[in-house]
Order: C-alpha cells, then sequence, then structure tokens
C-alpha cells in the first residue's frame, strides 16, 4: 500500500469518525441521563442540515452564523418534545419510549418529505482549496469540519466537567433520586440534555452537508451509525462514543476503500459482536440496573 493512500485513508478515518462521535455524544447523552433509547436522533441530523440548506443556499445567509441557528433551532425542537412526549413517560417501562421515538421517525421522516420534496439538495463549500500530506490531497473543507467536530467535543467535555449544570448532569445520569434529593431540578435536567443532545445531531447534518447530499431519508444512516458506536463505546459514556465513532470511522475508510462499503458495515457490526462477546456493557460502559 502506497504512503498516500495509507494517509488518505487515514485522514478520512479521522474526519468520519470525528463526525460520527458528533452524532452519537448526543445520542449517549441522552440516554444516559434520562435512559431512553431515542431512535429519532438522526431525524434530528436530517431537519438540522435543512435549516442551513435553506439559511445559506436559499436565503443566501452567512454559513457559520446558520450553523448556530441549526443548533438553536433543533433545541428548541428537541426539548418541546422531551417535555411534551417523554417527559410524560419517565418512570415507566422503557417500551413506551421506544415506541414514541419510533413514531417520531415516521412523522418527522414523512413530513420532511411532504416539505422538502424528494430532489437532492446540497450546501454549497464555504472552504476552498487543500494541503498535501504525504501525497495525499486533504481538503481544507474536510480539515475545518474535523477541527469543528472536535471542538465541540472537546467543549461537550469541559460543559460537563466544569460548569454547575454540566456537574449536575452528571449528578443526575449517577443517581436521579438522590440528585433530586439535594435540590437538582432533574427536569430541567432532561430537556436541556435531550435539547442538546438534538442540536449536536443537528451540528453535525449542518458539517456533513456540506460534504454530503440532503435528503429527507438521510437520518436513517445516521441512526444506525450512532447506535453501533454508542453500543460498541458503552451506553451513556462520552468517551466510548468518541472512541466507539473513531473506531467506526477508521473501518469505514479504510474497508470501503479497499473492498466496499457492504463489506465495512459488516466487519463494524462483527467488531461491536466481539467486544460485546468479551465486554457486555461495551468499552466504557456500566451496568444500568
Amino acid at each position: 500500500m502506497a504512503l498516500d493512500e495509507l494517509t488518505q485513508m487515514t485522514l478520512t478515518g479521522i474526519n468520519l469518525g470525528l463526525m460520527y462521535a458528533l452524532i452519537a455524544i448526543g445520542l449517549t447523552l441522552i440516554f444516559g441521563i434520562m435512559r431512553i433509547i431515542q431512535y429519532a436522533h438522526g431525524e434530528f441530523y436530517m431537519l438540522g442540515a435543512y435549516v442551513l440548506y435553506y439559511w445559506a443556499a436559499v436565503l443566501k445567509l452567512p454559513y457559520w452564523v446558520g450553523i448556530i441557528v441549526s443548533a438553536a433551532v433543533i433545541f428548541v425542537v428537541g426539548a418541546a418534545l422531551q417535555l411534551l412526549l417523554f417527559r410524560p413517560l419517565h418512570g415507566k417501562n422503557i417500551l413506551y419510549s421506544l415506541a414514541v421515538s419510533m413514531g417520531l421517525i415516521f412523522i418527522i421522516s414523512s413530513g420532511g418529505l411532504l416539505t422538502f420534496g424528494t430532489i437532492v439538495k446540497g450546501i454549497p463549500s464555504v472552504v476552498t482549496g487543500g494541503v498535501m500530506v504525504f501525497g495525499a490531497f486533504y481538503t481544507y473543507e474536510r480539515m475545518v469540519i474535523s477541527i469543528v467536530s472536535a471542538g465541540l467535543i472537546l467543549g461537550l467535555w469541559y460543559f460537563l466537567q466544569r460548569t454547575t449544570t454540566g456537574m449536575a448532569m452528571r449528578a443526575v445520569s449517577q443517581d436521579p433520586e438522590v440528585s433530586s434529593l439535594q435540590g437538582i431540578n432533574t427536569r430541567r435536567i432532561h430537556w436541556i440534555a435531550f435539547g442538546m443532545g438534538s442540536a449536536m445531531a443537528a451540528v453535525a447534518g449542518c458539517l456533513m452537508g456540506t460534504l454530503l447530499s440532503i435528503v429527507p431519508t438521510m437520518g436513517f444512516i445516521a441512526t444506525v451509525k450512532a447506535f453501533m458506536i454508542v453500543i460498541l463505546g458503552g451506553l451513556g459514556s462520552v468517551p466510548g462514543a468518541l472512541i466507539g465513532g473513531l473506531i467506526i470511522g477508521f473501518i469505514d475508510s479504510f474497508v470501503t476503500t479497499l473492498v466496499s462499503a457492504d463489506v465495512a458495515y459488516i466487519i463494524g457490526f462483527a467488531t461491536i459482536f466481539v467486544i460485546l462477546a468479551f465486554k457486555p456493557t461495551g468499552l466504557f460502559g456500566q451496568d444500568w440496573d
């Protein structure tokens, strides 16, 4: 294997891994704090991409401001859905929340088809050019996307570790009942977590929207990847989502380039099965009794 090809696959793997991690961290944040599995997570990824498309491509407004607007809009949507649909189910059988989230998939995706149509859309690139790295051409666009993704992941880590709200979220994740007795408003923490998780998926959709086609059904693949990653890394673990995202990203990059995308899926799931056989909770997961 030539050095330039190896470098190209490595850089692509890092780029994909960070993007996948950004989607999965939002999902694992929701699960870790609320103990619900949000199957419609990929739909927020899709909606985020469409918000940026209409902002930047249709209205011709600043791209980077559009990402902030998209994140804010989807944060509000996610928080509202948590208050209206998921809060009444808190403490009940997890099957109820599964049914609600699966229903959301059909409602949002079908609504997207009716609203946005079936014509493939795209967001124009705002960063052009690139640089040669060991013979491989690495575009500035992918470089910026990787930097932004890594920055957001680090920002979330800082938020959870150093801010009052972030520490309250960690406390609720570890023991909701004790946290409530200590004066933490768990209901407030729940809608903030749901909104933040949804917003992170939206930002991932915005960033990927410049690289991939935007269609109302794009959320399905994002959901599959996110669940692969959170199961691999461990449900509720932010570091696990990052490591899991990078593992799946490298598998997709190397195997797709050398063999095919179908084989990459097979190897990705096989990797998950092997890890779960030795560590049922995932790489960094814990038992959720």
